[in-house]
């Protein structure tokens, strides 16, 4: 997406979608076929899709929500009652917390002991949104990073988050980096490549279990056209994921949703990528955009309930290798569901969906 600054510190596939859905739903062949076309692009059959839904998914055996993939949400200043709060609201537990540490300072990263206290015992999985470098160092560089010159603070990282308990969880590292908004931004890929690896060598050896998802932003964006340049390779990534919202373009056309879905570096070109690499995928954010937030005028959906709909239908055809998604709840966007939300369409849509 265009230029969006997260917050520097942090404190339903159930069958037949209910009525509710249905009302909202757009009855447009033109989002049928994207759909179809979407799912003809990673090699999948409408057989394929209805014989897993047919049939009990490993993950909603297992997780909290009962759903066939891992669901969760980013909330402000997030705790584990405040995340138990969301999932009463939506009627079913969430599996995970998208979190954001500090990233001011080398400690904010490898040592925020106030964040890893609040989720240390929780059973929710946390994914942590972890920055490559600290940005308000002077100096730093992703060459240096690449060099191995920070692979001390990464192997401390390691060792502290596995203190906590917490050496199960998601590292979204240096995420957005084909954006050119964060200071980790990919324009040499090669070198980031580098930094990626050693990061991820460094905190394997002391927290092995660590989940590192290599996270684009959806469409192409100013920091790098070609983001696969900057994929690390396998043996350092296990999910793909991308962070996609109701923008640049707006869902609320059949051509819109389209474009998101079928678009340059849409959602299925990155559904396929990970297909291609072995790898689950992911949807670390998405979410409703209210004009004028991040986005101005008709480029943000608004409030866009068929867009709500529109992506759980995605997760739904796609569950056999979704491995979590996690809708954004921060009020940069504009899209807060629940009491008082300015997408109050969006916010039932949801409740209903998921």
């Amino acid at each position: 997406m265009i230029i969006r600054r997260k917050p520097s510190s942090t404190a339903t596939a159930r069958g037949t979608p209910p009525a509710s859905r249905m009302s909202f739903a757009r009855a447009h062949r033109g989002r049928i076929a994207a759909l179809a076309a979407g799912i003809a692009a990673v090699g999948l059959t409408l057989t394929t899709i209805l014989a897993y839904g047919a049939s009990a998914s490993p993950s909603s055996a297992k997780n909290l929500s009962g759903l066939a993939w891992d669901s969760g949400v980013y909330l402000p200043n997030a705790t584990p009652a405040s995340v138990a709060a969301f999932g009463a609201w939506r009627g079913a537990p969430v599996d995970v917390a998208t979190v954001w540490p500090n990233r001011s300072t080398w400690n904010d990263i490898v040592d925020p002991a106030w964040l890893y206290q609040i989720w240390k015992g929780s059973a929710v999985t946390v994914a942590f949104t972890e920055p490559m470098l600290p940005e308000g160092v002077a100096g730093v560089s992703i060459q240096a990073c690449a060099a191995g010159s920070y692979n001390s603070y990464w192997t401390q990282f390691g060792t502290n988050i596995s203190a906590y308990g917490l050496g199960n969880s998601i590292i979204r590292l240096g995420w957005e980096f084909n954006g050119n908004w964060y200071i980790w931004a990919a324009t040499n890929p090669a070198q980031w490549v580098k930094c990626w690896q050693q990061i991820v060598t460094s905190a394997r050896a002391t927290a092995p279990g660590l989940q590192w998802d290599w996270n684009v932003n959806r469409g192409p964006s100013a920091g790098l056209a070609d983001p696969t340049l900057a994929y690390p390779g396998n043996a350092y990534v296990n999910t793909i994921g991308v962070d996609t919202y109701d923008m640049w373009p707006a869902a609320t056309t059949a051509a819109g949703w389209n474009q998101q879905l079928n678009g340059t570096q849409g959602l299925m070109y990155w559904l396929s990528f990970a297909k291609a690499n072995g790898k689950q995928f992911a949807v670390p954010e998405w979410g409703n955009i209210i004009p004028g937030t991040t986005a101005p005028g008709t480029n943000a959906g608004g409030d866009d309930p068929a867009y709500v709909n529109d992506m759980l239908g995605f997760f739904q055809a796609h569950s056999a290798i979704l491995a979590w998604e996690a809708n954004f709840q921060g009020p940069s966007t504009g899209g807060v569901y629940g009491t008082g939300t300015q997408v109050p369409g969006s916010s039932a849509a949801y409740k209903a969906d998921f």
